[in-house]
């Protein structure tokens, strides 16, 4: 469906681009500021070696950052591919809410809230091997089919609490979805597309869900 409509190969673009440059903001911010802390620590023989690691440690850093920001940040466009997936799937222009993008952040820093709070949890599993790696996957893919269809459901102006009941209602739908979602993450290049196409699968896979 992305490649088949130009309106959505458009939207596409700019979250890809954003995600590009907020990434590259994140990474270059992060450098620095691990940098800052640990100038001085290092004698000059071992400089190289020094900025190596600061770059290891702004990009793990950009990384956990990343997720949160974009979700808030990107939540807007986010709704609009949704938008005109529903659009060009049903002939249906009409969705629950209407469209402000004040509202679409706060319901993204929602998520994204519940993201870090039950992501810390993961994190802290993986510390117990080896089931605790194996949960904190299970973790890692509830929480993207979540984070996913949370975009459709919000542009139909359903509340968190009615969005969390609906998932789980389909959760193994949601948890199939999530996987794949996951999966697509996990691959250079392919997770810069991971935002305009999961969000698509997810308008198209809540459209034929019980929303009421």
């Amino acid at each position: 469906m992305l490649f088949r409509n130009s309106g959505l190969v458009a939207l596409s673009l700019i979250p890809i681009a954003l995600t590009v440059v907020l990434l590259l903001l994140l990474t270059v911010g992060s450098a620095w500021l691990v940098g800052q802390f640990v100038s001085g620590w290092f004698a000059d023989d071992l400089k190289v070696l020094a900025q190596l690691v600061t770059l290891a440690l702004a990009l793990l850093l950009s990384y956990f950052l990343y997720l949160p920001l974009a979700r808030v940040l990107l939540a807007p466009i986010a709704e609009t591919i949704s938008r005109k997936t529903h659009l060009l799937y049903t002939g249906q222009a009409s969705f629950g809410a209407d469209i402000n993008w004040l509202r679409a952040m706060k319901e993204g820093l929602k998520i994204a809230l519940l993201h870090i709070v039950v992501g810390s949890l993961a994190l802290a599993l993986n510390f117990i091997p080896p089931i605790g790696t194996v949960i904190g996957i299970i973790i890692a893919i509830s929480l993207c089919g979540l984070d996913f269809l949370d975009v459709p459901l919000s542009a139909r102006g359903i509340s968190f609490r009615n969005k969390l009941g609906i998932v789980w209602r389909n959760k193994s739908v949601a948890f199939g979805f999530g996987a794949a979602s996951y999966l697509m993450l996990l691959i250079p290049g392919v997770n810069l597309l991971s935002l305009p196409v999961c969000v698509i699968g997810a308008t198209l896979l809540t459209d034929q869900l019980k929303t009421d």
